[in-house]
């Protein structure tokens, strides 16, 4: 007779899936945390071959290069998930190690004939800000101005910065707005890039899923899916670029090479 106590789930009913966790597989250490998850979805599959008789006829079918994959769409978009699509590293600024940002402004030409910026710019020194362009009274743009050593004078086409002071001197007949562009230093920033060179490192996963009872929906389950090698599928990035876009990841399960088991996932599931 089976054990009173003994929890042998069946059908169960899905929540959701309440966080997905990247984890190195060497290390254990976490990598990235995803917890507004939407639409996920687990798929496998096979290569099949046929066995036929020499009336082409199948005998019977066998199965190799079994993989899956899982995906889902996270509803904000993460600075670590990029990351991890990238095959790059989250870069955070520190008073020590400080991100460069650009930035692109609109000023108002002062009564003395300068411009003073929002920030301090960087860059080659006296040419922190190399060109400098009149927006006219129409919204187009008119002159470009290039930076000098020496003085902006009436009729020439430069300007004259100083960085420190975050001001830029024109010409005495320039008047209106101009747009300027310039790159600066950040300690409360953070940088994802990509390059042509990276590709996403294989990860271990570990999916986190709240079950119910079907029988007592009071009864919560919790549950795992644990895919010991996953990769992140480069081929598949898109990142919706609007207020109500999703941020969307697609993995691919393997099993690992070298693994006589061949896992390709584990679902796991626990009412205690």
């Amino acid at each position: 007779m089976a054990d009173a106590a003994t929890f042998n789930p069946n059908e169960l009913v899905i929540e959701k899936v309440r966080a997905v966790e990247e984890y190195d597989p060497e290390t254990k250490e976490l990598i990235g945390r995803y917890t507004q998850i939407e639409d996920p979805s687990l798929s496998l599959s096979a290569d099949g071959t046929d066995v036929t008789d020499a009336m082409g006829a199948p005998i019977t079918t066998f199965y190799n290069a079994q993989s899956g994959t899982f995906g889902f769409s996270n509803s904000l978009f993460s600075m670590d998930l990029a990351a991890s699509q990238f095959g790059t590293t989250k870069i955070v600024a520190t008073s020590e190690n400080k991100v460069t940002v650009p930035v692109s402004e609109t000023i108002e030409i002062g009564s003395d004939h300068t411009v003073t910026l929002k920030y301090v710019p960087v860059g080659t020194t006296g040419a922190e800000v190399t060109y400098v362009k009149v927006i006219n009274s129409d919204n187009t743009f008119g002159e470009t101005y290039k930076v000098t050593s020496g003085d902006a004078t009436t009729g020439t086409k430069v300007f004259k910065i100083e960085a420190a002071s975050k001001k830029i001197t024109l010409p005495d007949d320039v008047t209106g707005r101009v747009f300027v562009n310039y790159n600066r230093e950040s300690e409360k920033a953070a940088i994802v890039t990509k390059t042509t060179n990276d590709i996403p490192q294989v990860k271990s996963l570990l999916i986190h899923v709240i079950f119910h009872d079907p029988c007592n929906t009071n009864n919560i389950i919790a549950g795992v899916i644990s895919c010991p090698r996953a990769q992140i599928d480069p081929s598949s990035v898109e990142i919706n670029l609007t207020s109500d876009g999703k941020h969307a990841a697609s993995y691919l399960l393997r099993k690992a090479y070298c693994d006589e088991s061949a896992k390709l996932l584990d679902i796991i599931v626990s009412r205690d």
